[in-house]
């Protein structure tokens, strides 16, 4: 038998990106990209650090997120 180990590609993955509102609120994006329909992040997968942020802007982040990355 033979494993050609670097003929491996990416088709999916799960990245955490930090960001911060503009008063300086910190939250935590868990976004998941795959080959075929690209990045996506849903309203339920940004963690708020140390702060509760709205369903609104959690919406808005997951929006612009998707936006500039795709």
């Amino acid at each position: 038998m033979k494993i050609d180990y670097d003929s491996g590609r990416i088709i999916s993955k799960t990245v955490t990106f930090n960001g911060e509102t503009e008063d300086g609120r910190q939250f935590t994006i868990n976004a998941n990209w795959n080959d075929w329909d690209g990045w996506n992040v849903l309203p339920d997968e940004i963690d708020w650090d140390n702060s509760d942020g709205t369903d609104e802007e959690s919406d808005e982040i997951a929006q612009r997120f998707e936006n500039e990355m795709n």
